[in-house]
């Protein structure tokens, strides 16, 4: 009787543990694929256009006065 309860023990363990990484993946993955939207003005300054503020990463008038630009 006490093998039987040790390896029902064990099977069980087995058996949550795999359940927990099932979830812990199934999660991961939806975390992964999960799409985000920019935020409204980097849709309207790259429909826009402009000169790219390599400090702010986005697009602009070029007149922002510590911003890194391209030389001309």
């Amino acid at each position: 009787m006490n093998k039987f309860l040790n390896r029902l023990v064990g099977v069980l363990l087995v058996a949550v543990r795999f359940v927990l990484e099932f979830l812990a993946e199934s999660v991961r993955l939806l975390a992964s694929s999960a799409r985000t939207t920019p935020a409204d003005d980097e849709l309207s300054s790259t429909i826009r256009g402009g000169v790219m503020n390599y400090r702010t990463g986005k697009f602009d008038d070029g007149t922002d006065p510590g911003g890194l630009y391209e030389k001309d």
